[in-house]
């Protein structure tokens, strides 16, 4: 592998370093006009964070505003305000690192260089960054697979293009793949040198750097957002069966594949330190892959110092690979073990992260009804499908489009040759005439002879040979001129290495001179000197035979050459013979890649098979569709390159040019026109600054709330009160919480209804006006979910509805506005000798 020189690597920094700051100050223009965010005060900015994006906000804030960092540290340690009463260490059980690392710079700036900077602009400026980092790292990807910088270029601008495709960063700017999607893709990136290096057998100390820094990327991206360990197990079973059915030798595969696996694991160690010994870390499909990747490349080298060539010891290796993969399978069902343990109680496990997301997979693939829970994410619009229009949008401009653009080129290709093979290219007797005397005239010029020196024969046989020459090229002179100076040039390798042959015959010469003059220096010397003498003399005679060696390994792409030969009388000769081949030819030929490795690289079969990976989790998962639409952009440019357009590759540019300006237009211009200009907003005003503002006025500090995902916590990100549920419903205490507190939605009985609540102590509920119709409109009403859960109670109202519109024990309605209520409860006293098989309201 050539190693790129100097100027080559600052001309991509600075390409590079161009598009970071471009996608900076574009995803900063975006938000603040989407948002007005300079004109807002502190509550208006705060109301526009809803879900997880408020909580995170919320643990930002308490490292911000303390008097300095550790402080904040400190208090995060035990939070006792967001799954109220229980105290929480935030450190170890939510992923935090992006606050923690914003926040410990924010109070340097602070300090040091800008004392009036605001928390939330430097925490958006912190995310710009990162997306900024990510668009350096699609160009570096794209340059890398394409080998050429235009495909890194191209892979960039269809990001900005389709940005509506990809994370919206400007939408939830604080989401955690904003903060890890960068240092997965950077892992990815150099993953993909890492084995391109491997390949090409470099030192052993480019291993020990590999490991520490997949190590270093893969925690970063690990403690940064909860779903990074699935992604890196797809990764780890894709590297090891693209591995196994690559033609590496078996030695070179079992070194990368211990490294690779040693890496991860090393991650997740370290992953684990720096979230305070969160035991999640230790109990993910990640770990379990890459710990049965280990195992089968330990087994793999020891199978093979024993095995040698016996044929049942090789059946014996296969059969014990089949039983190690079993084992990775049955390691990969952990999570499913683990849950029914904590289950039964034999396991005390609060986490549910894998059983949550493999829920809802099969509630979006199979359409299953699972648990309440995962119904009710799965109506999340996040977690809704991608439509087939904007998918279909996607592949015309970034597949079809180029292949259509392709195959009329070729096809013209093809007419025209078809054409000219039907036209007779017969020169006339005019135009021979003229090409021969321009090429008389030429041979004249050049061998300095003149017309009465033609009758030598040797003369006659050159100038008969460019005649031949030009019959060959139609008596065309342009293209007869064209050929003749290409085989001057080829010609000039075969002089200079002549050249070398006599400079290394001269060298012999003296060399030989000089051990005849200290033969004779020898023989005149004493006899006492003999044995010193004797030493000289050995030394010498090794240095004349090294030497020579060492001079024949310099042109050992040439095995016909001797490394004592003496070269021929003339370069004209040896080139007609065909004895010798240039040395630069050689090197040439060496560096061209062959088919295998332009179709079948493994770094590009990985990251091909990797985005077809995110193409099936994004078809599923709207959220993550943006790992398909990213690593998309990134093999959409070099695919074609590496399949067709192997030996014609300015047919390749021209019509990726072609595109990229048709697609500049439509729809590339008018997606960028919708991000700066929104026809429809996501997030339409819905009254919150009012409750909010009522709840800071007239409710006490301490006093407990509870309510729907999207705004309790933005509740406690405003008002400081403390609250029993927030967003994270793949926590399983948090899931059990929730459906408690949205069992207000359904139509219980006002005891058990109160009963709940009263165990989470809550003193003020926040309810959704909208759900509390007492009517179905479709799958994803959350009446329709509790319908689904609990069929025996259908006969009954809305509990919710019914409290709206009458008086219920223990139920006061203290707000309301267009979209929210907000149901004070008093004394479960009240409520402790209702009957349990009649609702009260219902007597009313």
């Amino acid at each position: 592998m050539r190693e790129p020189n100097l100027y080559v690597i600052l001309s991509h920094a600075l390409i590079g370093s161009g598009f970071f700051f471009l996608y900076m100050h574009h995803v900063r223009v975006i938000y603040e006009t989407r948002t007005n965010l300079r004109h807002l005060n502190q509550l208006e900015r705060e109301s526009m964070l809803r879900r997880e994006d408020a909580l995170y906000y919320t643990f930002y804030k308490k490292l911000a505003d303390g008097p300095d960092f550790w402080h904040g540290y400190e208090q995060l340690k035990n939070v006792t305000d967001i799954e109220y009463p229980h105290s929480v260490n935030v450190l170890q059980r939510f992923n935090v690192l992006p606050e923690v690392v914003t926040a410990y710079f924010f109070h340097v700036v602070r300090a040091g260089f800008n004392p009036s900077v605001q928390p939330m602009q430097f925490y958006l400026e912190f995310v710009w960054l990162m997306g900024g980092f990510t668009l350096l790292v699609l160009y570096l990807y794209g340059t890398l697979l394409s080998k050429n910088v235009f495909g890194g270029i191209y892979g960039v601008l269809s990001y900005l293009m389709f940005h509506s495709f990809a994370a919206k960063i400007y939408e939830r700017p604080l989401a955690r793949e904003n903060f890890a999607f960068p240092f997965i893709f950077l892992q990815m990136f150099y993953l993909c040198i890492c084995i391109r290096r491997v390949l090409n057998r470099q030192k052993h100390s480019s291993r020990i750097v590999m490991v520490l820094v997949m190590s270093l990327l893969t925690a970063c991206a690990l403690v940064s957002w909860q779903f990074s360990s699935f992604i890196f197990a797809t990764q780890i079973l894709i590297v090891m069966t693209t591995w196994n059915f690559s033609l590496t030798p078996l030695s070179h595969a079992n070194a990368f594949a211990l490294d690779f696996s040693l890496s991860h694991l090393l991650g997740n160690c370290l992953a684990f330190v720096v979230s305070h010994f969160n035991s999640q870390m230790l109990f993910t499909w990640q770990v379990t892959s890459s710990l049965g990747l280990f195992l089968i490349t330990v087994v793999r080298k020891v199978r093979k110092q024993r095995a040698a060539n016996d044929q049942q010891q090789q059946d014996d290796y296969l059969s014990m690979k089949i039983i190690l993969l079993a084992l990775l399978f049955a390691c990969s069902m952990q999570a499913k073990l683990i849950y029914l343990l904590s289950k039964s109680g034999l396991l005390d496990w609060p986490e549910n992260l894998e059983i949550h997301y493999s829920n809802l997979w099969v509630h979006l693939m199979l359409q299953v009804e699972v648990n309440f829970v995962t119904n009710l994410s799965a109506c999340n619009p996040l977690y809704a499908r991608v439509a087939w229009s904007e998918l279909w949008q996607l592949v015309k401009t970034l597949i079809v489009k180029p292949y259509c653009m392709y195959g009329v080129v070729m096809l013209a290709m093809f007419f025209r040759k078809w054409r000219k093979s039907n036209v007779p290219s017969t020169a006339s007797q005019e135009q021979r005439e003229r090409a021969r005397n321009y090429v008389l005239e030429d041979f004249l010029e050049e061998h300095h002879v003149s017309m009465s020196d033609m009758s030598n024969k040797h003369t006659e046989q050159q100038l008969q040979k460019c005649f031949a020459m030009l019959e060959s090229c139609d008596h065309d002179y342009e293209r007869y001129k064209r050929e003749k100076s290409q085989m001057q040039e080829e010609q000039q390798p075969e002089r200079d290495d002549f050249m070398q042959d006599i400079k290394r015959l001269k060298a012999q010469i003296h060399r030989n001179s000089d051990k005849q003059r200290k033969e004779r220096q020898q023989a005149s010397e004493p006899k006492d000197q003999k044995d010193v003498s004797d030493t000289e003399k050995k030394n010498a005679t090794d240095a004349a035979t090294t030497q020579p060696n060492a001079d024949a390994n310099v042109d050992a792409s040439e095995p016909e050459a001797e490394a004592e030969a003496v070269p021929s009388k003339a370069p004209g000769k040896e080139a007609s013979n065909g004895k010798r081949r240039p040395a630069t030819a050689t090197r040439r030929e060496s560096c061209v890649p062959t088919g295998y490795a332009q179709i079948l690289d493994l770094h590009f079969l990985y990251s091909f098979i990797q985005m077809l990976v995110f193409t099936l989790i994004g078809l599923t998962v709207r959220k993550l569709f943006f790992l398909s639409f990213t690593q998309g952009c990134v093999i959409a440019p070099t695919i074609c390159s590496k399949v067709w357009y192997h030996r014609q590759r300015n047919i390749f540019w021209s019509v990726s040019l072609a595109v990229f300006l048709l697609s500049m237009f439509d729809p590339g211009m008018m997606n960028i026109r919708e991000e700066y200009f929104p026809t429809r907003y996501a997030n339409p005003s819905d009254d919150l600054e009012g409750m909010l503002e009522w709840i800071k006025l007239n409710t006490e500090r301490d006093a407990v709330f509870a309510g729907p995902v999207e705004i309790i916590g933005t509740v406690h990100l405003t008002t400081k009160r403390p609250i029993v549920n927030h967003a994270h419903l793949e926590m399983r205490q948090m899931a059990e919480r929730t459906e408690h507190v949205y069992s207000v939605y359904s139509r219980q009985q006002s005891s058990d209804i109160y009963n709940q609540c009263a165990q989470l102590k809550i003193q003020y509920l926040i309810i959704s006006l909208d759900e509390c119709t007492n009517e179905v409109r479709d799958d994803c009403d959350i009446l329709s979910i509790w319908d689904d859960k609990q069929p025996a109670f259908r006969k009954y109202p809305q509990f919710c509805h019914e409290l709206l519109n009458k008086n219920v024990p223990s139920f006061l309605k203290v707000y309301a506005n267009e979209n929210y209520g907000i149901i004070k409860m008093f004394s479960q006293s009240v409520q402790i000798n209702l009957k349990h098989n009649k609702m009260p309201e219902m007597s009313m």
